[in-house]
This record gives structure tokens, C-alpha cells and sequence, in this order.
């Protein structure tokens, strides 16, 4: 999958723009759907290496344990010896790290289903006359010409500045 996608973006609805949005949204959910299956399908594959790697380390120790334990080693010991190996680390790492990825794109998929039906509810909300309504903000913006701009910049303003505060959120929880 190529990485000129931004799901922190691409998730904010411009409600001046709703045809658009409508139409762009099943693109987005195919591409973030086939992104969570890659993600799975690169944690599965970390988790043959790491079982691989483990079943490697278990032969060498089976076979030649004079040369890391003074005397015959139990299963336990076996496993310690084996968890503790840098190469067996690694593997595990890296599996831990595809693992969280895939968890990451699965909750993206999930926001661009929520997004679907946002955009459902904002295009019902419009064709029933919500914003038919003269104090409707959106609707002042449609009609206000140069002053309309700005507001419309003011309204994805506020869209990306509530990610900002989710993004510091997230990177808080992580810490």
C-alpha cells in the first residue's frame, strides 16, 4: 500500500461538500479495508518468523546444550534461554509491532464506516430542509460569496484542530 493516504485527514467530512464527500467515501473505506488486510496479513508473517525462530533456537539448544548450560537443562530453562536470545527478541518484536499495526488499521476501518453513515445522516439531514433554515451557519456560508470562504475555512478549521486534540490524546496514552 502506497503511504500518500492520511486517514487523520481524509476522515474529516466537509459538510459544504457533501456530493464529494459521498462519492469519494467508498474509495476510502476499499483502500483502508485493503490496508487492514495487508497489516494482518504482514502480523501473520511476523508471527511464523517469530515460531520459526523459535523452533530453531529450541534445536540448537536440544542438540548442543553443553555449549550453553552447565548441565542438562529442564523445559523451563529451555524456554528461558530461548526468550532470552536477542535473535527470538527480535522476531518478537517485530510481531508485536505488526500486531499493533493491524489493530491500528482495523480501528481506521472501522472510522471510515462511522464516516459512511455521518455523510448518510448529513445528506437525510440536508434533503429533509435542515439547512434550508436562514440561521443555518452552513447555509450562510453557501451563500456568503468571498465572506462564505472564510467561514468555510473556519468550519475545517475547527474539524482539524478536534483531530489535533485526538492525535495529542492518543500519543499521551501511548507514552
Amino acid at each position: 500500500m502506497s503511504n500518500d493516504h492520511d486517514y487523520s485527514k481524509e476522515i474529516i467530512i466537509d459538510p459544504c461538500n457533501l456530493e464529494k464527500e459521498w462519492l469519494i467515501q467508498p474509495s476510502y473505506y476499499l483502500y483502508y479495508s485493503e490496508s487492514h488486510a495487508e497489516a494482518i496479513y504482514q502480523k501473520d508473517l511476523k508471527k511464523s518468523a517469530l515460531d520459526y525462530e523459535h523452533s530453531i533456537l529450541y534445536d540448537e539448544v536440544k542438540k548442543d546444550w553443553k555449549k550453553h548450560f552447565d548441565s542438562k537443562p529442564t523445559e523451563v530453562a529451555i524456554k528461558e534461554w530461548i526468550v532470552r536470545n536477542p535473535k527470538h527478541r527480535k522476531a518478537e518484536l517485530a510481531f508485536i509491532k505488526a500486531t499493533r499495526e493491524a489493530n491500528v488499521m482495523l480501528n481506521v476501518k472501522t472510522s471510515f464506516d462511522h464516516r459512511k453513515r455521518a455523510l448518510e445522516n448529513l445528506v437525510s439531514l440536508k434533503i429533509t430542509g435542515m439547512y434550508s433554515e436562514p440561521k443555518n451557519k452552513v447555509r450562510q456560508i453557501e451563500k456568503g460569496g468571498q465572506a462564505g470562504a472564510a467561514q468555510r475555512q473556519e468550519l475545517n478549521n475547527d474539524n482539524v484542530e478536534g483531530i489535533r486534540v485526538i492525535s495529542r490524546l492518543r500519543k499521551k496514552k501511548r507514552k
